[in-house]
């Protein structure tokens, strides 16, 4: 649900944007006969009126690119929502401060087998899209068989939801390869339109420069939405290389607060264990409850 709202959110600003957006001029085309202003269409020997600018509003130049510009424009609306979905799983969900406190919380001295996998599951329900509480539901599972089987099921859950961050940014990665594709598939349909009607006209120079300009116009929009996006996708393609960084961090902290000594210690640690859970008044303790001696 709250990955819908962010998405909606950056829908919604970026049709906002696109919509106010100030009016963008446009070369003029004037016929040797003088005075041919282009507006949408070209009109022959039609003089400008004095004082008036020729201006194309941008709504009115995504209309001239023909029809190659509604998938461009399913295109870029598509990138808006997978930017906004990773936005929310990788800056959002995958915050190293969070993650830092599930580490503050988890006290294997002072706190039940069941409380340590509770306090994970509930970690896990506030946002399931982060890698780490996923990492520590792993290990805690395997708490009893040391720790070398703690630090293969965090390797092994580490590698997985890095890999499935790093299959979160293909969508993106295809927007950028597309768009521009896109429109240079629109351009060259709109030149061989161009060349097409030639024949069936007076004025060629005028009828080839006017198919050219909307040609052109499906390779300026293709490029202006994958520019951004190849910005966008750099940037969390690095936020995605740092919090696999963190992970290898937080997970040595994880050993090193479970297993201290760094030895296996199975039965102690179960024989521990053993002795919390019948201990209901250490079942509320928190990161500043003292280690228990054994």
């Amino acid at each position: 649900m709250e990955t819908f709202k962010s998405s909606l959110l950056i829908g919604v600003c970026a049709a906002a944007l696109l919509f106010v957006l100030p009016e963008v001029s446009a070369q003029p085309s004037n016929n040797p006969a003088g005075g041919v202003t282009v507006k949408s269409k070209i009109v022959e020997n039609q003089p400008a009126e004095e004082g008036e600018d020729p201006e194309k509003s941008l709504w009115e130049l995504i209309k001239n690119g023909g029809l190659m510009m509604w998938p461009l424009a399913f295109l870029a609306l598509y990138g808006f929502f997978k930017v906004g979905v990773q936005v929310y799983v990788i800056i959002l969900s995958n915050n190293q401060n969070r993650d830092e406190t599930l580490m503050a919380h988890l006290n294997p001295h002072a706190m039940p087998y069941e409380d340590l996998k509770s306090e994970v599951e509930s970690d896990i329900g506030q946002r399931p899209q982060a890698a780490f509480p996923k990492m520590c539901e792993a290990a805690v599972a395997r708490l009893y068989e040391g720790k070398e089987a703690m630090e293969d099921a965090l390797t092994r859950e580490g590698a997985m939801q890095l890999g499935r961050l790093k299959r979160g940014l293909k969508p993106l990665q295809s927007v950028v390869t597309v768009a521009p594709l896109l429109g240079l598939m629109g351009t060259v349909y709109g030149m061989i339109a161009s060349f097409q009607s030639l024949g069936a006209t007076g004025d060629k120079v005028e009828t080839l420069s006017k198919g050219i300009y909307e040609a052109l116009v499906t390779t300026a929009a293709g490029l202006t939405i994958a520019i951004p996006f190849l910005f966008i996708y750099q940037w969390l393609n690095h936020r995605v290389d740092e919090i696999g960084e963190n992970l290898n961090r937080q997970a040595e902290a994880f050993l090193g607060k479970f297993h201290p000594s760094g030895g296996g210690g199975a039965e102690q640690e179960l024989e521990a264990y053993e002795g919390l859970r019948a201990r209901s008044d250490l079942k509320e303790a928190t990161v500043e409850t003292e280690p228990l001696e054994t």
